[in-house]
């Protein structure tokens, strides 16, 4: 006997148009993104390394800030858990990098891990450069694949890619990683690429385990 899963069967409802509206818009929301999330190459967990090797081979301009490394990070979380003001810690490691291209500019922010600096968020802006809604939301489809959510409101566009089930109406506070993109009133193309809240918690919970197994401090007498 052939057994059917509730997405299976919702999915054969959809293709046959039998599901009502909101099965089809819930099915929609959770879609999966059918293409890797990346924007100019950058992709979420890149090391900060990988991420100006490949922004210089397709010639944007780079520049960094620095920020704590993971020992350093460690090490600040374990003074201020033990009262220790104000914490200094060397910044060995990179933070923030914003990058420019002509018009084109970008942001990526990066989290301390223990392999290196890795990346957590990327923002994108541009000019749409005349492109239409249509036209930008018609690139972004033969990019990312189908969106989970999109729409077009006079001249603004808007749509959402998720990953691992999430729902899609919008990526901020999903859990795993998403891709946004806007397409403003002034013409201006905004993109975000976001780990999610749940590997913002692992590294939170690593973070711990890293100072709770560290040794204890050295008395002062």
């Amino acid at each position: 006997m052939t057994k059917i899963t509730a997405s299976a069967a919702l999915a054969l409802l959809t293709a046959c148009g039998s599901a009502s509206v909101a099965e089809q818009e819930a099915a929609a929301q959770t879609r999966t993104a059918s293409a890797p999330l990346t924007i100019a190459g950058i992709r979420i967990g890149m090391g900060a390394q990988e991420v100006q090797a490949t922004l210089a081979r397709s010639g944007w301009k780079i520049e960094t800030s620095a920020g704590e490394a993971w020992a350093a990070t460690v090490d600040h979380e374990a003074k201020r858990q033990r009262g220790v003001f104000p914490v200094e810690e060397p910044k060995n490691g990179v933070a923030v990098l914003n990058a420019t291209k002509g018009d084109e500019r970008l942001i990526v922010e990066f989290q301390p891990m223990p392999t290196g600096d890795a990346v957590k968020l990327v923002k994108y802006v541009a000019p749409a450069a005349g492109r239409t809604p249509e036209e930008i939301g018609a690139e972004m489809v033969k990019r990312y694949g189908k969106p989970g959510f999109s729409q077009i409101v006079g001249s603004t566009y808007e749509a959402s890619w998720c990953t691992s089930g999430d729902r899609c109406r919008q990526i901020w506070g999903n859990p795993h990683q998403g891709l946004e993109v806007r397409l403003d009133v002034y013409g201006k193309l905004n993109i975000a690429l976001s780990q999610g809240v749940a590997a913002e918690r692992a590294w939170q919970n690593a973070v711990a385990r890293a100072v709770g197994g560290g040794t204890a401090p050295k008395s002062s007498f």
